[in-house]
């Protein structure tokens, strides 16, 4: 059955664009995405929609439509930063409501649909899509190849979109994100070494060795060589990492899992999740994980949020359980004991015991709410420390300071838990 694409309603806000007619683009293919920003897979089918983008120039106009799942998301500034963040330059439809998405029967995210020169869908996917099919079914419809450059421009030497941050004994490590570094400086704030990293993640050190998340490997850094080097590749989105008993443990927020290795061999010994995104408790192949973030570890206890379940959880004995948190779709701001609540949290760190301030707490980047919280363990109850940030991702801490990768804001902060006050890191080269 051939189906006529929905006309897009009035009144809709669009961005990097006027409101554009379906009726009037009639002769054009036209490729829309169905998106949040907050989605990992929503993210990662943006770099084929991009690509896309760019290959077939104005033969093929793109289309996103961002239909947000949390609170925040429907915020129009935030989703602003998002496309700026992510190099999104074609036109996007913000759709708070889904008056778009119910219109196209987009149930799942992401969605595409192409909708051809006459004006009818032609096809309809969900979840992420391959390249090198759009490549062959664009180009089977008539559409050549033009290869639009598009970039978003940002100063040398700049933060740009930070996501997470390292404490070291004697250095302090930034996770420069959207400029493809990694900052190594001392604790003045100047920068003595930039190492070359793809979409650089979540960091963790020992033995000399800066292990490093990229986009999909993760990569060993040696200070002293000044050498990196690949030790696992193919993941998906590995947004966290730490080091326990000999164990490299990976946050795969793109796969939807917990991943051990071998420190020495770097083979996989055990996964925890089953690739779907839900939030279910249990052993490795009974338990669910829903965008892993941010791991840590306290009194030899992993902890980790699960940013789209926004959900605290822990690792104990070789079984997850959750502390904060109930499903897909709870979420919220709330301290109250009765209802502990976050909005897609994508960091945390502990407060272990002997080092210095907050010790026996767990710091969390409630990344949505644009607040940095702290969880005490042992009577399930938090409070927040630091507010009206700007979707603050990565947390790590030294002593009586916290460190705040505070993303949107392209800057970090330090957090004196001493003194309860905060300021900006100058950074100088």
């Amino acid at each position: 059955m051939v189906v006529r694409a929905p006309a897009f309603q009035e009144g809709l806000f669009w961005l990097n664009s006027n409101p554009l007619v379906l009726s009037e683009l009639k002769g054009k293919y036209i490729l829309l995405d169905f998106f949040t920003f907050g989605c990992v897979n929503c993210l990662n089918n943006l770099n084929t929609i991009k690509k896309l983008y760019e290959r077939f120039g104005d033969e093929l106009i793109v289309i996103g439509v961002h239909t947000g799942k949390f609170s925040h998301e429907k915020e129009l500034h935030a989703l602003q930063e998002a496309l700026l963040r992510e190099a999104i330059t074609y036109p996007v439809i913000n759709d708070p409501d889904h008056v778009v998405a119910d219109a196209y029967a987009a149930r799942g995210w992401p969605t595409t649909i192409l909708i051809d020169n006459r004006g009818y869908i032609a096809h309809q996917a969900s979840g992420e899509q391959k390249l090198l099919e759009w490549n062959g079914r664009l180009s089977s419809c008539g559409l050549s190849a033009k290869h639009k450059k598009i970039g978003i421009f940002s100063e040398t030497n700049s933060l740009f979109f930070p996501q997470k941050v390292l404490a070291t004994p004697d250095f302090l490590a930034v996770a420069n994100t959207n400029k493809n570094e990694v900052w190594l400086s001392d604790y003045a704030g100047v920068v003595s070494t930039i190492i070359e990293a793809e979409r650089p993640m979540g960091m963790t050190f020992y033995n000399n060795l800066l292990y490093i998340c990229e986009s999909d490997t993760i990569n060993a850094y040696n200070l002293q060589r000044k050498q990196k080097q690949t030790l696992i590749e193919n993941l998906r989105n590995p947004y966290d990492i730490v080091i326990q008993d000999n164990k490299l443990v990976v946050a795969l927020a793109g796969s939807h899992l917990i991943n051990v290795y071998d420190l020495e061999t770097m083979q996989l010994e055990t996964s925890y999740g089953n690739k779907f995104e839900a939030l279910r408790d249990g052993k490795a192949d009974e338990c669910q994980l829903a965008q892993p973030s941010g791991v840590t570890l306290m009194d030899d206890v992993l902890y980790f949020v699960d940013a789209e379940s926004s959900s605290l959880r822990k690792l104990e004995k070789g079984v997850i359980s959750t502390l904060i948190g109930e499903g897909l779709f709870t979420f919220g701001d709330s301290d109250n004991s009765d209802e502990l609540l976050l909005q897609h949290p994508q960091g945390v760190c502990a407060g272990n015991m002997g080092d210095g301030c907050g010790g026996g707490r767990l710091f969390i980047a409630d990344t949505f709410n644009n607040k940095v919280k702290a969880y005490f363990p042992e009577d399930n109850s938090m409070i927040t420390l630091v507010e009206d940030l700007n979707e603050p991702s990565g947390l790590s801490k030294k002593g009586c300071e916290l460190f705040i990768a505070n993303t949107n804001a392209h800057e970090v902060l330090v957090f004196d838990l001493s003194k309860m006050e905060s300021k900006v890191i100058e950074f100088s080269f």
